[in-house]
């Protein structure tokens, strides 16, 4: 369980930092400029990463304990799950910032981050799906101790 939970974690990680540095800070820098919301000259790095760490491990956690009696999660459970936690964790911060700050362009701003979720929670769960397969003789163990009808 430690080294699935460990290895989804750090996953989400990696996926999730390359797509943000690039999305947020070389492909839509301009557009997210114009939002005059993301005003930091030099971003924190650091924090952004350990916030990412933390959802990581936070989404690991709690994929694994929905799974873990499941004798075969599929791909689209796992993406599925990923893509109901996006829309929570977006909820929090993309409609609450723009319920709290001044963004110009506020259609412009759903539409972009949006985007930018879908992209991050397909990954992830793609990931999970992976990360959380069962391999063959694990399968054919649960299949084995499964009652018969």
């Amino acid at each position: 369980m430690l080294k699935k939970v460990i290895l989804a974690s750090s996953g989400y990680s990696l996926i999730t930092f390359v797509h943000g540095f690039t999305w947020h800070l070389v492909f839509f820098k301009q557009v997210y400029e114009t939002f005059g919301v993301y005003n930091r000259a030099n971003p924190i790095i650091p924090i952004g990463f350990a916030s990412m760490v933390i959802q990581g491990v936070v989404l690991a956690v709690l994929y694994h304990r929905q799974v873990k009696e499941i004798p075969a999660p599929s791909f689209k459970m796992a993406i599925e799950f990923n893509l109901l936690m996006g829309l929570f964790f977006t909820s929090g911060t993309v409609l609450a910032l723009a319920a709290k700050a001044e963004i110009h362009h506020l259609s412009a701003w759903f539409v972009y981050n949006a985007g930018f979720a879908l992209i991050q929670f397909l990954l992830s769960g793609v990931l999970f799906g992976f990360v959380f397969k069962k391999p063959p003789s694990e399968l054919s163990a649960n299949r084995a101790n499964l009652p018969l009808h």
